[in-house]
């Protein structure tokens, strides 16, 4: 095949990466190789394999050569994700400014479901274990990843991105490192997370770097209404529809009772008794939603909060287009680069979109086929046979 069409296929990622100074930390080989992974995650009906990445990206070198990189290439992934982490910032701190919105910090984990090798298997996976899968609501066998997004008004940007080890550090000090790791800006800036993560650490690291906490909270909770110390879901029991507020989020309208005060978590702050209008106030059914800032009205809590569902799109993205949880690579190292390149390309893709992950992809493979069907209409003006044409593309 012609350089010329590599150059086609690969000439924007290279001019962004010069953007970027990425020479500045990688070698060209290294750059080459990372260009070949953009491509063949953005490829349309990519599955997570190398095979699929060699033959995508159109790679002049042996598939091998992909997992050795992964595996013993001489280049670091911790210069990657700093530059995913600087990229990300300073597109959403540009969006907020425009927008003068407030930057949120989307925190969140998922699992990357794996098949339990057999006890005869002699190279399993390294580092699958059973994790909880808040969205099977059972174990699953497989790798955990903690994930943190940055965002402002539409624009969505992944910022960090680590995995979860039983033995290691917990999922609440890897939430505290990411929030630490997120520069202190001049723009408002809320941390968002579900139930499972409020804790005091969460809360005195997000106070320490200047940010607010929204988050879902567990209705087993302890608040103090005039100072009586009681389980939240208790204190529900006696909240009547008088007591409520009717509250429009989107398209969805709630009931919202208002809580100030003390909680075993702080010292003060907002907890909102939430049920969907024209459901009972029971409080089996009732959301329960906490604000460290308590100058945002009812409607502004649940309107931030809801802004946290962009990580979710983003696991459901990564996973479906980029393969996140379809590595068949087997040693921690390759696995922790592999989720390195998944987040750059969401990055790449993103920025290329103007914000918007799937704009950026449809974008992509758009022009890719452009670039496809030049390059077949030149080579048949040279007087290639369609069988060399056919072999060149990797179709035969």
């Amino acid at each position: 095949m012609s350089h010329t069409h590599t150059l086609a296929q690969h000439l924007n990622w290279y001019n962004i990466f010069r953007e970027w100074k990425l020479p500045l930390y990688f070698s060209k080989s290294v750059l080459n190789h990372i260009s070949h992974f953009v491509d063949g995650m953005l490829s349309e009906g990519f599955t997570g394999t190398l095979t699929n990445i060699h033959r995508e990206s159109l790679h002049n070198r042996d598939r091998r050569s992909l997992s050795h990189f992964l595996a013993h290439g001489k280049w670091s992934e911790k210069f990657l994700k700093q530059i995913i982490r600087n990229i990300a910032y300073k597109q959403v701190k540009w969006s907020a400014k425009q927008n003068n919105s407030p930057i949120f910090v989307i925190v969140d984990d998922t699992v990357c479901e794996k098949t339990k090798p057999s006890s005869q298997a002699l190279f399993s996976i390294q580092g699958s274990t059973y994790h909880h899968s808040h969205l099977k609501g059972k174990q699953v066998y497989g790798h955990s990843v903690v994930e943190t997004m940055l965002r402002a008004g539409d624009v969505v940007y992944p910022f960090a991105t680590e995995r979860y080890e039983s033995y290691g550090k917990s999922k609440i000090d890897l939430a505290c490192d990411m929030i630490k790791q997120v520069p202190v800006s001049n723009q408002k800036t809320y941390v968002l997370m579900d139930s499972w993560y409020p804790s005091a650490s969460v809360l005195q690291t997000s106070a320490k770097q200047g940010f607010h906490v929204i988050s879902g909270l567990k209705t087993n909770r302890i608040i103090y209404p005039q100072g009586i110390r009681q389980p939240m879901k208790e204190f529900a029991s006696y909240i009547s529809k008088a007591d409520t507020d009717l509250v429009t989020i989107g398209t969805e309208r709630y009931r919202v009772y208002r809580y100030e005060g003390k909680l075993n978590l702080l010292e003060n702050g907002v907890v909102l008794f939430c049920w969907k209008e024209g459901e009972d106030l029971d409080p089996k059914r009732m959301k329960a939603f906490l604000s460290t800032d308590v100058s945002l009205t009812n409607g502004q809590i649940l309107n931030y909060y809801s802004k946290r569902w962009s990580i979710e799109t983003y696991f459901r993205a990564a996973k479906v287009h980029f393969g996140m949880d379809r590595y068949q690579v087997r040693s921690t190292k390759s696995i922790d680069r592999y989720w390195a390149l998944p987040s750059f390309t969401s990055i790449c893709c993103i920025y290329s979109g103007q914000g918007s992950l799937l704009d950026g992809l449809h974008q992509y493979r758009r022009q890719k086929k452009q670039h496809w069907i030049e390059y077949i209409y030149k080579q048949a003006q040279r007087g290639v046979t369609l069988a060399q044409i056919k072999t060149q593309l990797r179709a035969a």
